[in-house]
């Protein structure tokens, strides 16, 4: 009689790699403070630009006897006005 002798092997397959959490909530967070950044630098060119509108307005109203000036500081104005609205 022969005698059989069956083997077992367990094979131990590793885990996929998986990004790390830190790794997704980092990312997440850099990008939330970059929309953060630019909405916030957005409001403060608009605030920079009506200040300067008003200055420019200031101006104009300072030298009314000086029509030609007081012109060329309205235009002034005035196209930025344009430039912010395009």
């Amino acid at each position: 009689m022969s005698t059989t002798t069956i083997r077992f092997a367990k094979v131990h397959v590793p885990p996929p790699v998986a990004v790390p959490r830190g790794a997704e909530w980092a990312s997440a967070l850099v990008s939330a403070l970059a929309r953060l950044g630019h909405s916030v630098w957005r409001g403060l060119e608009r605030v920079g630009q009506a200040r300067a509108q008003r200055e420019l307005n200031g101006l104009a109203e300072r030298y009314a006897d000086r029509p030609a000036l007081a012109a060329n500081l309205r235009d002034a104005m005035n196209r930025a006005a344009m430039q912010r609205d395009s």
